[in-house]
């Protein structure tokens, strides 16, 4: 995809997050204007181990269908290619799944008790919460539209935000390929993930350059967003994707390789919708 490689990276990472024991798996909601192949890019991985595309979704549909799976690890992302239609459901309903992605990306569901469905992972003397990355695109207009208030419930701080527009000569080259038909070679993107979570250290150092590293992303992060961020949930994220990104290259411990491949794809890591 022409121009996207650098979020199709973050996306690969995203993904091999999952793997990292004992950390969640980073969630990201990716967001550009209409027409800009956000659907596509995501329904690129929607082929790999541990990853369920949803077209549409409830949170009793989810834990219905898939609470199980979340539940014993074979489920480590949800993928949503277009959030719009699950979100553009009655108030009540959309309030219950956004609170349920808040609970599933970071302090993870206990269990789920309602009149439709009873789910829980509880032994006898404790509830071991399960935790689900999400992978969700979103239109510019929408998100920025201020009379969708769910986007307030704290949900766009548990998201890393990836944004982007077209550059004038981007559009031309893209309109140049479609002219070539070169999209019917596209192809799903297969990653060699590990067959079970592996450890990752993260030593002082390589940990205080991210620490920095978020800050320098704080520092652009757009006024657009919907409510005020701190950050930590961000360092959080920086994180994980540097562990990940050992993973993905075989070692089992961050390096300052690591550390500075995240800050080259960290520009799109904002709501500033930067042309590429």
């Amino acid at each position: 995809m022409i121009g996207l490689t650098r979020i199709l990276e973050l996306l690969e990472l995203v993904i091999f997050s999952a793997y990292v024991k004992g950390e969640q798996p980073v969630s990201v909601l990716i967001t550009a204007p209409v027409e800009a192949g956000k659907t596509e890019l995501v329904l690129k991985f929607g082929g790999n181990k541990g990853c369920v595309i949803l077209t549409d979704a409830t949170a009793y549909g989810i834990m219905r269908d898939y609470g199980q799976g979340i539940i014993d690890g074979t489920v480590k992302h949800l993928i949503i290619p277009d959030l719009i239609k699950p979100v553009s459901r009655g108030k009540d309903t959309v309030h219950s799944l956004i609170a349920f992605f808040n609970a599933l990306v970071e302090e993870g569901i206990v269990r789920v008790s309602t009149y439709a469905e009873r789910i829980g992972v509880l032994d006898a003397e404790r509830a071991i919460p399960v935790k689900c990355g999400l992978i969700a695109t979103m239109a510019k207009g929408f998100l920025l539209d201020g009379r969708h208030h769910w986007s307030r419930m704290g949900f766009m701080s548990r998201m890393l935000p990836i944004s982007y527009d077209y550059a004038a000569s981007t559009q031309m080259d893209i309109h140049d390929s479609i002219s070539r038909r070169d999209y019917l070679d596209d192809a799903p993107i297969v990653l060699a993930l590990p067959d079970s979570e592996i450890e990752v250290r993260l030593e002082s150092h390589e940990a205080e350059n991210l620490k920095m590293l978020t800050s320098a992303v704080m520092s652009v992060f757009s006024t657009n967003r919907p409510e005020r961020v701190y950050g930590f949930r961000l360092q959080k994220q920086l994180q994980r994707l540097a562990m990940a990104s050992a993973l993905k290259d075989g070692r089992d411990i961050v390096t300052q390789v690591d550390v500075d491949y995240i800050r080259s794809l960290s520009g799109c890591i904002n709501l500033e919708y930067s042309p590429i």
